[in-house]
């Protein structure tokens, strides 16, 4: 992965990626206003959930390369994809482990931020 920080990083993820942060602050200050800080707080902590790993994902897949084999960008994606969904995982464990944090407002700052990377697909 250190030799792939060197490359550019495709627009569409960089997109993404900038996308997902600009939700994820919308969102919570839609939360803080709706609910105050522990909503905001938990709705912050969905974002980060979403994005968190997928922005693993991006730095693991999301440079262009020319040297690249077939093979290697097929092995990158496949890397990238399972560590982020096991850091989802662990995100989600350590944030059950919060008493604190609402369980609706960090499911959907998790659901927004993931609804991002998937319009972003469509176009």
């Amino acid at each position: 992965m250190p030799e792939m920080l060197g490359g550019r990083l495709y627009g569409g993820v960089r997109r993404i990626i900038r996308w997902q942060l600009v939700v994820m602050v919308v969102c919570g200050v839609i939360a803080y206003v709706a609910g105050g800080w522990k909503t905001a707080i938990s709705a912050s902590a969905g974002g980060l959930i979403a994005f968190v790993p997928n922005a693993f994902f991006a730095l693991r897949f999301g440079f262009f390369d020319p040297t690249r084999s077939a093979r290697d960008i097929v092995r990158a994606f496949y890397v990238g994809e399972s560590m982020k969904l096991v850091l989802t995982g662990v995100l989600f464990f350590l944030a059950f482990q919060f008493r604190e944090l609402e369980f609706l407002p960090l499911f959907s700052g998790f659901m927004v931020a993931l609804g991002v990377y998937w319009i972003a697909l469509l176009q």
